[in-house]
């Protein structure tokens, strides 16, 4: 019993290693407020959840960081959405705005980044250049994305790199964002971006220190 302990320990704190909370900062205009990340990681899936106030999204995804499922919850707006991919199908369903949904799309066999700072930190690292399939949330429509690694800068001692997220095709002149990662570990750092038309304050997400 006795030596049964020790190996008892050593196992609960290697699970603990495997589970990380980051938090960043989110402002948009006057609207501020804190996004918590909770990441975990068993055998070879990654689980991650975000919260935001009323918000929550809970993402499960393989150790390449390919998205197999997506759960979005906002008490606020009455939203309760389950997504998945399976044999190149997504469906999606629950509630979304008061209302029951259901909806399915075909992939066009790019991987699913659903948590684009999450994965594009990572997956950058292998290829400068890809496109990647998401889910918007406010509309709940499947995007094709491209990212786009751009220049590598130092920041307080770090080195970070840039990169441009699109929609491609005629839609790329609509949406475009920079995504901004520590090389060091490849986690997310920064976000800027505007959501909305002309005039519309930039949305920034920075990571707490």
């Amino acid at each position: 019993m006795r030596r049964l302990v020790p190996i008892l320990l050593i196992i609960l704190l290697s699970y603990q290693g495997y589970s990380q909370t980051t938090e960043y900062t989110y402002s948009c205009g006057d609207k501020k407020s804190t996004i918590t990340w909770i990441e975990n990681r068993l055998d070879s899936i990654i689980y991650l959840k975000t919260i935001q106030g009323s918000e929550t999204h809970k993402y499960v995804m393989t150790r390449d960081f390919n998205t197999l499922s997506w759960e979005y919850s906002d008490t606020s707006e009455n939203i309760d959405i389950k997504a998945v991919l399976e044999n190149g199908i997504y469906k999606i369903e629950g509630t979304f705005k008061s209302k029951a949904y259901s909806e399915t799309y075909d992939s066009k066999g790019y991987p699913w980044y659903q948590n684009i700072g999450f994965n594009v930190g990572y997956s950058i690292e292998r290829t400068s250049s890809f496109k990647f399939e998401c889910i918007r949330p406010d509309n709940l429509k499947l995007y094709e994305m491209q990212a786009d690694a751009k220049e590598i800068s130092n920041a307080n001692g770090n080195r970070q790199q840039r990169i441009n997220i699109s929609l491609t095709g005629m839609l790329s002149k609509f949406f475009g964002s920079d995504y901004y990662i520590d090389l060091s570990t490849r986690k997310f750092i920064l976000y800027k971006g505007r959501h909305g038309a002309p005039g519309t304050p930039i949305t920034t997400i920075t990571i707490k220190k």
